[in-house]
């Protein structure tokens, strides 16, 4: 397509996409959107919809076929971090909202750094993160080509690094002002060639990404390599990270990276942009904090000392990506869905301005068997419950292993069982699915379906139908070993928490948690001699917690709970604490002795209040009804029993038909009893009968 048709599709859609936002101007976007209907399995298309909308070779007729059989696409369509992206993906994904307006249409979008050779949005110099530079010690001329640079620490500048360790560093050439600081205001962009430690000295090839060559005075300039990731493809860049800190440098007009950042954004996806039919954002791997190597940390104020955004023992990078979202939400407005990953604890914590979380892979990437089960619930219940309306999170159904090729991504042999669970904890925490990991697709198609998203060979989209109330922890039905004493926690039961230099005390129907020492920095407490007969442990804790000092409203803190068990790792499991009472649970799986202790850390010294406690010596199985069917969950390593004619009084079930490539023995078809065993770490779907 030449550079005239171009610029006539662009015009095209953003007439449409005026238009199309005109239209829905007087109501949410979001209302009419399938995917955020009362009405389950909720599923869309990831990124395969976007790799097929850029291959030539598929006509966008077969595109559509394949891709409008769920409930949306996600995918990107600009070139911040795979090149050529938006020659065919902006007008594709437009015109599939257009035809399919109550489908769901999400950019995908790298959060934490850009490839420089995108060049839409003019920032600056100083807009980027660099590691800890070095000075320069030899006369620079402002000639093109490649030049020798004498350097105080050449050590400092890397070759053959990057994803696939072929790549060598960009760099950043500035002078220095009257304090030795850099001066970013006055720089120039170079290719890393070559290091020499012997003589001191690095090769670069000038004037890159738009710069030109100019002059450098010995002893007066300096050097530093951009903080990078990737590159994600063969045929992509190194991408420079984002600078989102509070310290981040300003430009001539006043503006930081992420003043720059917003208004490019807003440029999309604002009326009359090119993304203006678009539903939303999902930012990919927006992170809380950056970190560099021990000898050569982040430099997020620019004054040529690492710091890795850290100032006074406050995270002020943290802080800047909640007020990149804060920014970024006033731009678009309540129209457009915000969403970020969530499924480390390092990643960004907006509770309250994102509309939710991609969870890339649940639990997490590279847990194949679903060991972080409790610390994957409480994310997503959490953010569920502190999401910005209307709350949208989505499982990408995802697992990785590490090949023998350095840091390549292999994907590993998923057992049918694990699929299931991870589809079931979409029903129980009201997430929608989409998936990296399709099943093999059946004749004719394009891309595979999962079975229990489509009723199998029945071939029914939300056929659940509505909840027909909350996911039922079958613990809870159990005996609590506690006995009672933590609902509310009573007096003697203060006695059994310990803790250094920190004091428990009754503050109304809750237990108080503080700190004697204001300087504090974390708070670490045990609870004692928890009594449990059984290899299985589902603890029960509604919590609520003072906001962190110096922090945003919105910045929850971070808690880890950990048991005295046998499994090698050990396992703690994760959950969030704001001032809004959440009730988290940890499971563990393979308690030996009679009495346990679990260990608490709390980031942060200010005060924690729990208000209930409880514990069951049961497995954490976990069912849902629904208005045609159910959904069962054993996350135990042994075998579970559920007992269906007491469960769901009056109501029979039968298991799914399912495709002939995909699980046939679990789902057969067939009826199932008064009562179903299922094995290890799985899930099933049942239809009404």
């Amino acid at each position: 397509m030449n550079r005239v048709k171009i610029n006539r599709t662009v015009l095209a859609i953003a007439v449409f996409g005026a238009q199309f936002a005109a239209a829905q101007s007087t109501e949410r976007r979001s209302e009419s959107l399938d995917v955020m209907g009362p009405n389950y399995p909720r599923a869309f298309f990831f990124r395969s919809a976007e790799g097929f909308a850029s291959n030539p070779r598929i006509a966008y007729p077969q595109w559509e076929k394949a891709f409008e059989r769920l409930m949306g696409i996600e995918g990107k369509a600009l070139d911040e971090e795979v090149p050529g992206r938006s020659l065919r993906n902006i007008e594709a994904f437009t015109r599939f909202k257009q035809r399919h307006p109550n489908q769901l249409v999400l950019l995908h979008y790298n959060g934490n750094a850009r490839d420089p050779r995108d060049t839409s949005a003019p920032f600056f110099a100083g807009h980027w993160i660099y590691y800890v530079g070095a000075k320069i010690l030899s006369d620079i001329p402002a000639t093109g080509g490649e030049t020798d640079i004498r350097v105080e620490r050449p050590q400092l500048f890397r070759v053959n690094m990057g994803r696939y360790q072929n790549t060598n560093e960009d760099i950043g050439l500035c002078e220095l002002d009257a304090a030795g600081k850099p001066d970013w205001s006055r720089s120039e962009q170079v290719q890393l060639v070559s290091v020499d430690l012997k003589r001191k000295t690095i090769r670069v090839r000038r004037g890159c990404y738009g710069t030109t060559p100019r002059a450098f005075s010995a002893g007066r300039a300096y050097a530093a390599a951009h903080a990078t990731e990737g590159p994600w493809g063969r045929q992509s860049h190194l991408l420079w990270f984002y600078n989102h800190s509070t310290r981040c440098p300003r430009d001539s007009q006043g503006r930081t990276c992420d003043d720059v950042l917003v208004e490019d954004l807003a440029r999309h996806f604002l009326p009359g942009g090119d993304l203006a039919a678009f539903d939303g954002i999902e930012f990919d791997v927006l992170t809380h904090q950056r970190s560099g190597p021990k000898n050569r940390g982040l430099d997020c104020d620019a004054d040529g000392v690492a710091d890795n955004g850290i100032f006074d023992g406050v995270n002020e990078y943290g802080i800047g990506v909640v007020e990149f979202c804060r920014k970024l939400r006033a731009r678009l407005g309540d129209q457009r869905l915000i969403l970020a990953d969530g499924m480390s604890p390092n990643n960004q914590r907006a509770f309250h301005l994102l509309n939710g979380i991609e969870s890339e892979g649940w639990p997490h990437l590279n847990d194949h068997e679903a060991r972080d089960w409790s610390g994957g619930l409480n994310r997503h219940f959490f953010w569920a419950q502190n999401g910005r309306a209307p709350v949208f999170n989505y499982i990408n159904h995802k697992f990785i292993s590490r090949g023998k090729e350095g840091d390549l991504e292999r994907r590993p042999d998923i057992p049918f069982n694990i699929h299931r669970l991870v589809f079931a904890v979409g029903m129980f925490t009201d997430s929608a699915i989409c998936y990296s990991y399709p099943p093999e697709a059946e004749a004719g198609e394009l891309i595979g379906i999962w079975d229990e998203l489509k009723m199998g060979r029945e071939n029914k989209l939300a056929w659940l139908g509505r909840p027909l109330g909350p996911a039922l922890r079958l613990a809870e039905q159990q005996h609590d070993v506690l006995r009672g004493a933590g609902k509310p926690v009573s007096a003697d039961f203060l006695k059994q928490w310990t803790g250094e230099r920190i004091e428990f005390s009754l503050d109304g129907p809750a237990m108080r948690i503080a700190a004697r020492d204001s300087q504090t920095a974390q708070l670490k407490f045990r609870l004692r001699d928890i009594p449990c007969n059984s290899p299985d442990l589902v603890v029960f804790i509604t919590a609520r917690a003072q906001p962190m000092k110096n922090y945003p409203k919105e910045v929850a803190r971070l808690a880890w709970v950990s048991a005295e068990t046998t499994e090698t790792p050990p396992v703690q499991f994760m959950t969030w604490l704001n001032d809004r009472e959440f009730k988290s649970s940890f499971y563990f799986t393979q308690i030996q002795t009679p009495h346990v202790n679990l260990q608490f850390t709390v980031e942060g010294g200010e005060p924690v209040w729990v208000s209930e406690i409880a514990a069951y010596a049961h497995p954490d199985a976990i069912v849902r009804e629904f208005e045609h069917g159910v959904v069962l969950a054993n996350p135990s390593p042994r075998p579970y029993a559920f007992d269906l004619a007491r469960l769901f009084p009056g109501r029979s079930f039968r298991r799914l038909q399912g495709s002939p490539r995909q699980d046939t023995t679990a789902n057969n078809g067939a009826a199932v009893g008064a009562r179903l065993e299922l094995g290890p770490k799985d899930a099933l779907f049942l239809a009404a009968r």
